[in-house]
């Protein structure tokens, strides 16, 4: 047992040494206005910069951004009556966000348009408005008689007609709520494993900032204390209890708020920007799936964790400098001793720019074959590692090893970077050196993704990422992602958020003493033209 301690011991311990800041887009952007250098319009990598492998050439295939293809809601409409129904009440509306966050915590589910088919559930969800305008007469009736007689309603912005249903007077519209207060009650079953601070105080707006946030709606005169309340104690979601069933009703989007963190839309929700819980999203799908299962003996979930386990752990490293790479092997076996098997992301880095190379020598390839002689998964971290990926040009879809060439200059100067270069010839250089090695995973070195982002996952051939903070995204769940991280047409590509790093001191600190160092070391090159690089070299 002492042993093992020591192995763990080791392994926290050089885990410190694979640190590199990674951090918030805004931070980036703020540093880098700092500096005044100059930089000549264009560089060319130098012979002695570039380490290439003789006969090395690829990829082969071209890729291509494909057209947005809009999900219908269609594809999502069929299944058993045991699965909770959205009855959708406008197709245009964030459908795809509540169908996203559903899968993500498990929940099995139909969406129809029909009352009639929906009203086949246990458990029904009427989305994104429930009014007098938005549904017929017979199905408000319908809708009505369900919780009557034994089923559980479940209503999202209700603006009228079952007002009374759902126990309460009248909606009101707000701007100003920026909180969600979900009650301590002990013996509530739906809410009594909300116990963190953080659970039970959701963030839905930054007040810090701004005086508006997403528009909600708090109900008058509650028959029954609430589920949940705003900030300024007025209900968020109301509840009504019926001989054998049930109505609650939402006074928020919910579809829309899950968009809103998936796609990194948000107004600063985030109370931090990296490695601090922050379950926005998840308490919310876990009250809606505690809803469904408390409701129908029939329920059936997806248990996010394999095997009935409480916790999963994913463990990943960045090797995104020399250094790391050379601890790593030792690193990878000490893990393999402990029963672990993680997932290293490598900077395929062959060009020594402010950074020396990753792999840059034949020395180098063989510490990465020996990580993944330890059975360990390995997937790409990039190759230039430049903080301005998220600006990068999209790219041909055609660049190679060796002619592709970004060179990072300073902290805010990358030249001849693209999208589709980073993705593509990393992807092809670890899948080449490591023998049937499948890269199929993606981290941006920097925690900011560009808006092309999931499409050109897709079109690079990888169909995982974990490139952002679970802070931003407002989860700890996997999800789907949508093309240009947008709301209507979703990727085949799923994000990992990451939700605690190894960067120490903080991200804001460690990138400001990255961007002070550079400035010192670069200052001297301050002003001097491309003509002046050229005789230097």
């Amino acid at each position: 047992m002492f042993s093992k301690n020591l192995s763990y011991i080791f392994l926290a311990l050089i885990a410190l040494c694979f640190s590199q800041g990674c951090g918030s887009d805004k931070q980036g952007d703020e540093i880098g206005a700092l500096k005044k250098n100059n930089y000549p319009e264009t560089y060319d990598v130098r012979k002695n910069e570039l380490f290439t492998v003789s006969g090395i050439r690829g990829p082969e295939d071209k890729s291509e951004l494909t057209a947005r293809n809009l999900t219908s809601w269609t594809a999502y409409s069929s299944g058993s009556s045991s699965r909770l129904a959205i009855l959708l009440t406008d197709t245009t509306a964030s459908w795809l966000g509540l169908a996203h966050g559903f899968k993500s915590i498990g929940i099995p589910f139909i969406i129809t348009t029909d009352y009639r088919r929906a009203l086949q559930s246990k458990v029904v969800m009427v989305y994104p408005i429930v009014s007098g305008a938005s549904l017929s007469p017979d199905a408000l009736q319908a809708l009505a008689n369900f919780p009557r007689n034994g089923g559980t309603l479940i209503g999202s912005q209700v603006l009228g007609a079952l007002n009374e249903i759902f126990g309460f007077d009248e909606p009101v519209p707000s701007k100003q709520h920026f909180e969600i207060v979900v009650g301590k009650d002990s013996s509530n079953l739906l809410t009594k494993e909300f116990r963190n601070d953080k659970e039970t105080h959701i963030s839905i707006g930054n007040k810090e900032k701004f005086k508006e946030t997403i528009g909600t709606y708090s109900y008058s005169k509650p028959r029954l204390a609430p589920v949940a309340t705003y900030e300024d104690k007025s209900a968020a979601i109301t509840q009504r209890f019926y001989e054998n069933g049930n109505a609650y009703a939402l006074g928020f989007d919910l579809g829309y708020l899950i968009l809103k963190g998936h796609n990194i839309r948000h107004e600063d929700y985030n109370r931090a920007p990296a490695n601090s819980f922050e379950p926005t999203l998840d308490v919310l799908l876990r009250l809606i799936k505690n809803i469904y299962i408390a409701s129908s003996r029939d329920a059936a979930y997806i248990c996010t964790v394999p095997y009935n386990k409480d916790l999963s752990v994913c463990i990943t490293h960045n090797i995104n400098f020399n250094k790391a790479l050379a601890q790593a092997p030792e690193f990878a076996k000490k893990e393999k001793e402990a029963g672990i098997r993680s997932t290293y992301f490598i900077q395929t880095k062959y060009i020594r720019d402010r950074h020396n190379g990753i792999l840059f020598s034949n020395d180098d390839i063989n510490k990465l074959k020996q990580i993944a002689g330890t059975g360990m998964d390995i997937q790409s971290n990039t190759v230039s590692g430049s903080p301005l990926f998220d600006q990068f040009d999209q790219g041909t879809g055609d660049e190679v090893y060796p002619d592709y060439q970004p060179y990072v200059m300073a902290f805010n100067k990358t030249y001849h970077g693209t999208i589709f270069g980073e993705m593509r010839v990393s992807r092809y250089l670890l899948d080449h050196f490591i023998p049937g090695n499948n890269t199929s995973a993606f981290r941006s070195t920097y925690s900011y993704v560009p808006f092309t982002y999931p499409q050109s996952l897709a079109a690079s051939g990888y169909r995982f990422s974990s490139s952002v903070p679970a802070n931003l995204a407002l989860t700890h769940l996997p999800f789907q992602m949508n093309f240009n991280r947008e709301y209507d047409s979703e990727i085949e590509a799923f994000e990992f958020p990451v939700t605690d790093d190894d960067e120490m001191p903080p991200f804001d600190l460690s990138r400001k003493i990255l961007q002070s160092n550079w400035q010192r070391r670069l200052q001297p090159m301050a002003g001097v033209s491309s003509d002046k690089f050229t005789q230097m070299k």
